[in-house]
Protein backbone atom coordinates (compact mmCIF):
# COMPACT_ATOMS: atom_id res chain seq x y z
CA UNK A 1 0.00 0.00 0.00
CA UNK A 2 2.97 2.32 0.32
CA UNK A 3 4.34 4.63 2.98
CA UNK A 4 1.87 5.79 5.61
CA UNK A 5 1.14 9.52 5.62
CA UNK A 6 -1.51 9.60 8.37
CA UNK A 7 0.81 8.42 11.15
CA UNK A 8 -1.54 5.73 12.50
CA UNK A 9 0.12 2.69 10.98
CA UNK A 10 1.02 -0.24 13.19
CA UNK A 11 3.38 -1.66 10.57
CA UNK A 12 7.01 -1.79 11.76
CA UNK A 13 8.17 -0.62 8.33
CA UNK A 14 5.76 2.38 8.51
CA UNK A 15 3.81 1.19 5.48
CA UNK A 16 0.10 1.91 5.27
CA UNK A 17 -1.90 -1.04 6.58
CA UNK A 18 -5.35 0.53 6.86
CA UNK A 19 -5.14 1.45 10.54
CA UNK A 20 -6.48 4.91 9.67
CA UNK A 21 -9.82 3.28 8.82
CA UNK A 22 -10.06 1.82 12.32
CA UNK A 23 -9.09 5.15 13.90
CA UNK A 24 -11.72 6.94 11.80
CA UNK A 25 -14.44 4.49 12.83
CA UNK A 26 -13.56 4.66 16.53
CA UNK A 27 -13.49 8.47 16.45
CA UNK A 28 -16.91 8.59 14.77
CA UNK A 29 -18.33 6.25 17.42
CA UNK A 30 -16.84 8.31 20.26
CA UNK A 31 -18.14 11.55 18.76
CA UNK A 32 -21.66 10.12 18.45
CA UNK A 33 -21.62 8.89 22.04
CA UNK A 34 -20.28 12.19 23.36
CA UNK A 35 -22.92 14.16 21.48
CA UNK A 36 -25.66 11.84 22.72
CA UNK A 37 -24.42 12.32 26.28
CA UNK A 38 -24.49 16.11 26.03
CA UNK A 39 -20.73 16.60 25.70
CA UNK A 40 -20.76 18.72 22.54
CA UNK A 41 -17.52 20.52 23.46
CA UNK A 42 -15.62 17.24 23.75
CA UNK A 43 -17.15 15.97 20.51
CA UNK A 44 -16.22 19.20 18.76
CA UNK A 45 -12.65 18.84 19.98
CA UNK A 46 -12.41 15.32 18.51
CA UNK A 47 -13.87 16.50 15.20
CA UNK A 48 -11.02 19.02 14.88
CA UNK A 49 -8.31 16.39 15.34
Amino acid sequence: MGACVCGYTTDPEKNCNGTHNVVKAVKADLIAKLEAGGYEDAASHLKEK
